[in-house]
């Protein structure tokens, strides 16, 4: 199999691969009768159209969770993508030779050996085409690949435009960064990129309602795939349980910014004062 120090693949079933870029961010390949979704691409830190060629040689539709680079800047290597409109923005601001750099210096402080295997410099100066044709997904639609068939499904929270790809005939949820393994669910950017917990919770729900046509979960980050009890730890959490434990977290700080960090059952969330007062409705107060 074509597997390079940046992307590695692992065949989890006849007609779906997962395409792990740098250890870290998975991206997924289902193989229809008449062409393939690929769901997310990574940074693009390495064209993964020869991965892709090895894989399936039917035509591949690209489409995106939601707007953060790790994501959607792979965009690059591809004639067209998909997106849901509320984070075509998100996509496009993360799209800069700054948020490039800054992200690839955090990556290479976890994984250094990947400065030898790419150019960092040409990297941070390339960005997505102008002219790069963006179709838009709704929440509902379909999307056919002939013998399977896969509903976009809009769950705010992570970003107002996350979507989650459920295949009807399988019953293969992908969770994008909504839903998580132990892997930590961010939730600390400002209210003009990421929505607040009740629309997280509020769309968890409805996901929960659905909870028969979900056999198995498989996130972007983590452990894959994903028991479905993680999504009711995830709702349990923002419930009930956050709000009357916040005050045990533990600081967490990163290159996006100070917040803390809360764990309970499956769930590692990380959320700043300002969000978490927000859904309170009071201000937040650590002894």
């Amino acid at each position: 199999m074509n597997n390079s120090f940046i992307n590695t693949v692992e065949k989890l079933s006849d007609d779906l691969y997962m395409i792990t870029e740098t250890r870290s961010i998975h991206c997924y390949l289902l193989i229809g009768t008449e062409k393939a979704l690929l769901i997310d691409t990574g940074w693009g830190y390495e064209d993964p159209r020869p991965i892709l060629e090895e894989l399936t040689g039917k035509p591949v539709m690209t489409v995106f969770t939601h707007g953060d680079g790790d994501h959607c800047l792979g965009a690059r290597y591809f004639d067209e993508v998909f997106i849901h409109p509320l984070d075509y923005g998100k996509m496009r601001r993360n799209d800069t030779g700054e948020e490039r750099r800054g992200m690839l210096e955090h990556r290479l402080r976890k994984l250094p050996e990947l400065a030898s295997h790419m150019d960092t410099e040409s990297y941070c100066r390339t960005l997505l085409p102008k002219d790069l044709k963006v179709g838009f997904l709704s929440d509902g639609e379909i999307i056919d690949l002939w013998d399977k068939h896969v509903e976009c499904v809009l769950t705010p929270g992570h970003s107002y435009g996350h979507l989650m790809f459920l295949e009807k005939e399988s019953g293969r949820l992908f969770s994008g960064d909504q839903i998580m393994d132990g892997h930590n669910i961010w939730h600390f950017l400002k209210r003009d990129e990421q929505a607040g917990f009740a629309a997280t919770l509020s769309s968890l729900k409805h996901l929960a309602a659905r909870e028969r046509e979900i056999s198995a979960i498989f996130p972007a980050h983590g452990r894959t795939p994903a028991a479905k009890q993680c999504l009711f730890d995830l709702i349990e959490c923002l419930e009930s349980e956050l709000r009357e434990n916040y005050q045990n977290d533990i600081p967490f700080h990163s290159h996006k910014g100070d917040g803390y960090q809360h764990f309970f059952r499956s769930v590692n969330l990380i959320y700043s004062d300002e969000r978490l007062a927000e859904y309170l409705g009071n201000p937040v107060y650590r002894d």
